[in-house]
């Protein structure tokens, strides 16, 4: 990944050009075509979208980019829009537009991502002394490493090279010796120095990659875990190989990678290539931001960039100087998935929405947000002080981490640190009592975490909530809240606190309900944050009382029912909580039936009649039911079916289709009544059908 746009000269030196020369495979001449596979989707928040079966081509040219795909497509161009998810005018605009994108024969899309030059060498980052606070692991792990074992989506980054063959990357019959990572000009062999700077690249890929439910390695893992066996094989990820572009693809290009192959039922297409010598020499920002970025491609991204900038840089700066993924991440501190809220952007794909259409699901939320489904904070005490702490992860922009921690009066001091590396969270934090009254909310103008202090009035529960923000306005240096999620850790110190009373929470299987209706009531929600609930006692305003952490009443009347359960703890001390259950009457759902079918004939001119039927409803008192939809089919001397609906007096009226003809019936013959609040009963009508001779 690299920037592309002519910049200024007073733009910084590192700022690169778009180059204007085509990058072609350095051993190919065009690879072989797989066997035909199936690309269907499964599941996720956003759909995963049924992509169907790839579009048979075959174009003159191996490579083609710009005007000369469009015309080589032709009038195929929309079909393989519609495969990307795009429509025509948009995917023939990225062809046109992006120089970075290529068709290869078969028409599947890839993208080079193409400089004047690689990037320099820069200083090394000094080793930090886990994935949040930036601490490396002993370096015999380091092709151990895991973000979220057992996802079921895989993103393996390959270290340690790889000979490929039946590849998108290979000419036919054509193998590739891809290096592995290497600095000191020893392949093969890592030293401390590389091992460090692996541990720290997967340590950023990991929190770009956090909202998701997807594990990020660097084990080679088995293949099943890569390669989808089917479209319903719902375990499949992708592998970006982290190697030299010497012999491998010849450009001057931080990486390659296919578009939307994430969830491929083949690995023809994959992996993603990184070249580590074009990027700062194996610089640890610029590796992990190419990686992020291919990967991307991968699960349907294109590039952010402007209407005369290929790849956007970014604006702002310091902490929150802000850049996209799928722009140019190098030069900014806070990288982020986006959807185009920039000035000028010239993309504005949803890039969450996109990568779940493609097989990458959210991961599940991992704390409440509210008070009552708050996570206890928990930690040690000591000296009259309760340090407490917690991990979690924003990911999506609607959440918020709630945590509940009992204190006494006092001063206490809170932190919220995002991901110490390459946090992707801008984190806003809300400090509450137990009535809710917010006490405290912290976002400091020019940081991503925060610390403060306050002083707590009273000793009791209170509450701190984590969320994801923005900062000022997108469009001039600011970002919203859209891709501001990540991992991040929470340390507060609070005076130890004395007795507490507990907290009575009440769970019921149902709020509202028709006679008779069963409620379950749970008291296990109940907590007590210096101690433990021994005792919960019930009571219900209709009379009776009971004891234990649930139980249940059935009601048989209609009415408001109170249930009031009251915790004690351990100290003694206790709390109450009630909910309100409203019972309804029951629903009496009358029958109706057909009475009575009155035929009779119309004549009519030159020989013609009509037949006509009049259709009685009465429901099960005998009374005529007014508005009722009736259906029926004439047969014998005419054919048609009818509706008509039932009149004052419960009487639905029919008129056949007019005929000359003789010697037989019109018959009719209701097929269906239906009208709201009564049940047709077909089985009860006096007669169904009727007939009358001509």
């Amino acid at each position: 990944m690299t920037a592309v746009s002519r910049l200024s000269t007073t733009l910084s030196a590192l700022a690169l050009l778009l180059a204007a020369t085509l990058a072609t495979p350095a051993t190919a001449a065009g690879p072989a075509e797989p066997a035909a596979t199936s690309r269907l989707g499964t599941e996720a928040r956003v759909p995963h979208r049924d992509k169907g079966a790839f579009p048979q081509l075959m174009l003159r040219e191996r490579e083609a980019r710009g005007q000369r795909a469009v015309d080589q497509l032709g009038a195929r161009l929309p079909e393989l829009a519609a495969w990307y998810g795009k429509s025509a005018d948009e995917f023939r605009a990225h062809l046109l537009n992006d120089r970075s994108w290529r068709l290869d024969q078969r028409g599947r899309v890839f993208i080079v991502e193409e400089m004047d030059r690689p990037l320099p060498a820069t200083a090394p980052t000094a080793a930090a002394s886990s994935l949040i606070d930036g601490t490396l692991l002993p370096l015999d792990q380091t092709f151990l490493l895991h973000s979220k074992p057992g996802a079921a989506r895989t993103i393996y980054l390959n270290f340690k090279g790889a000979t490929l063959s039946g590849t998108a990357w290979n000419s036919a019959g054509t193998t590739i010796n891809a290096l592995p990572f290497d600095l000191d000009g020893i392949p093969y062999s890592f030293s401390t120095a590389e091992l460090q700077r692996i541990q720290a690249i997967w340590q950023r890929v990991a929190e770009d990659y956090a909202p998701f439910d997807v594990n990020v390695t660097t084990e080679a893992v088995p293949a099943d875990r890569i390669t989808r066996a089917g479209s319903t094989d719902t375990v499949f990820g992708t592998t970006v190989l982290i190697t030299s572009s010497t012999g491998v693809y010849s450009c001057s290009c931080g990486g390659v990678a296919y578009l939307g192959v994430f969830d491929d039922t083949s690995d023809f297409y994959k992996p993603a290539l990184v070249f580590y010598n074009q990027l700062g020499a194996g610089n640890e920002k610029y590796v992990a931001e190419a990686i992020s970025h291919e990967a991307g491609h991968n699960m349907g991204l294109g590039h952010d960039g402007t209407a005369t900038v290929g790849y956007y840089t970014g604006h702002g700066s310091g902490a929150t100087g802000w850049a996209p993924i799928m722009g140019v991440g190098y030069y900014q501190a806070l990288v982020q998935w986006s959807k185009g809220e920039y000035g000028g952007a010239n993309n504005t794909q949803d890039d969450f929405a996109v990568m779940q259409s493609n097989g990458l699901p959210l991961r599940a939320d991992d704390h409440g947000n509210t008070a009552a489904t708050a996570t206890v904070l928990s930690g040690t005490s000591a000296g009259g002080l309760s340090t407490l702490t917690a991990q979690g992860v924003i990911e999506r922009s609607s959440d918020v981490d709630m945590f509940s921690f009992a204190a006494g009066a006092g001063s206490a001091s809170f932190t919220v640190s995002p991901a110490a590396r390459a946090p992707n969270l801008d984190a806003l934090v809300t400090l509450r009592n137990a009535a809710g009254t917010v006490l405290a909310t912290i976002n400091p103008a020019d940081a991503v975490g925060a610390s403060f202090s306050v002083t707590l009035p009273a000793s009791g529960t209170y509450t701190l909530a984590v969320q994801g923000t923005g900062k000022g306005d997108p469009l001039a240096t600011g970002y919203s809240a859209y891709g501001s999620l990540g991992q991040y850790a929470v340390a507060a110190t609070v005076a130890t606190p004395g007795s507490l009373a507990p907290t009575a929470v009440i769970g019921a299987s149902a709020l509202r309900g028709t006679a008779p209706l069963t409620v379950a009531f749970n008291g296990a929600g109940s907590s007590d944050a210096d101690g433990a609930v021994v005792a919960w006692d019930w009571a219900f305003s209709e009379g009776g009382t009971a004891a234990g952490s649930s139980t249940s009443r059935t009601y048989t009347a209609p009415g408001s029912y109170t249930t009031t359960l009251r915790v004690t703890d351990n100290a003694g001390l206790s709390a109450s909580a009630s909910v309100t259950v409203t019972v309804d009457a029951p629903v009496v759902v009358r029958t109706m039936r057909v009475a009575d079918i009155a035929m009779g004939l119309v004549p009519g001119s030159n020989g013609a009649a009509q037949a006509s039927a009049a259709v009685k409803v009465l429901d099960s008192d005998g009374r005529p039911v007014v508005g009722a939809a009736v259906n029926g089919q004439w047969s014998g001397l005419v054919s048609r079916k009818s509706l008509s609906n039932t009149d004052a007096n419960g009487v639905a009226r029919f008129l056949s289709p007019s005929t000359r003809a003789t010697g037989n019936s019109f018959r009719f013959a209701v097929t269906g009544v239906s009208r709201s609040g009564y049940t047709y009963a077909p089985l009860t009508n006096t007669e169904t059908n009727d007939s009358i001779a001509r």
